[in-house]
């Protein structure tokens, strides 16, 4: 994952691709603390369907806390004078960090275009996407290349394997109970929950909770495959399929590269 690094180098745009559950979101927030710990001016847009290009540029502001206009050129020209100060004059990393990216028409990623087209002979804005797939079709389009043409670098989060995510409910085992004792999960219980998950973080850690305060309740020390049945069947009887298309990873090679696929794009500055 070299996004931080992207920000760190002033490199420009980068972009974290995503199903839904991947855990793009928890990441967003994760790296976000992370910049404002390293003394970065940061913001995190959860929610980026706008219905016009100054209502995002208000909000942009709002969040680095400059002071907002009527007007879009008002706005704009306040976030320059903003990003020139902290980027320039300060020396400041500056980052903006948006979840839920594929949110974005076409005319809010043409303003952030025109955001980022603001340098000296430093990227004063960082951004940082975090888009699913539905973005995929946007940069696609011929108007969007301008843009697409300043992504210096992508990766995309994969689904987990079995092994990944048994050691991910351990780590949050080892957590909630102070590394007081093992969880409580038989071998064959996570086969049934990855199975069920399809590899999905957040799928995973739903029916694990689930199955616990299912064993809780019956009075039972282990989660056992029938418990996480159990689970499942109140999953699907109230909530659905989630997803019809889910198909587990497969178990990957010890010696296989992390779960994060990753490349670059050539960066061409406008």
């Amino acid at each position: 994952m070299q996004q931080p690094l992207t920000v760190d180098n002033r490199k420009g745009v980068s972009v974290v691709w995503g199903d839904i559950g991947t855990g793009k979101s928890t990441l967003a927030r994760i790296m976000h603390e992370r910049f404002l710990h390293k003394g970065y001016l940061s913001v995190l847009l959860t929610n980026p369907g706008y219905i016009s290009k100054n209502a995002l540029l208000r909000t942009i502001n709002e969040g680095f806390k400059v002071p907002t206009a009527k007007a879009y050129k008002d706005n704009l020209d306040r976030l320059k004078a903003f990003l020139l100060k902290e980027g320039e004059t300060n020396n400041k990393i500056v980052v903006l960090l948006i979840d839920e990216a594929q949110e974005l028409n076409l005319s809010l990623l043409e303003t952030l275009r025109q955001i980022l087209n603001f340098e000296s002979d430093k990227k004063l804005m960082q951004l940082v996407l975090f888009p699913q797939e539905e973005l995929r079709t946007k940069l696609q389009d011929y108007r969007t290349r301008n843009f697409r043409r300043r992504i210096a670098y992508a990766s995309t989060l994969d689904r987990l394997d079995i092994g990944t995510m048994s050691q991910m409910i351990e780590f949050r085992w080892t957590v909630a109970s102070g590394n007081q004792s093992k969880h409580p999960f038989t071998q064959d219980a996570l086969q049934n929950i990855f199975e069920h998950s399809a590899g999905l973080p957040s799928e995973a850690c739903i029916l694990a909770d689930n199955a616990l305060l299912l064993a809780f309740l019956n009075q039972q020390r282990e989660v056992t495959p029938a418990v996480v049945e159990s689970a499942i069947g109140d999953r699907l009887k109230n909530v659905g399929k989630l997803d019809r298309e889910m198909k587990p990873v497969k178990p990957k090679p010890a010696k296989a590269p992390a779960t994060s696929k990753e490349q670059e794009v050539a960066h061409e500055p406008k």
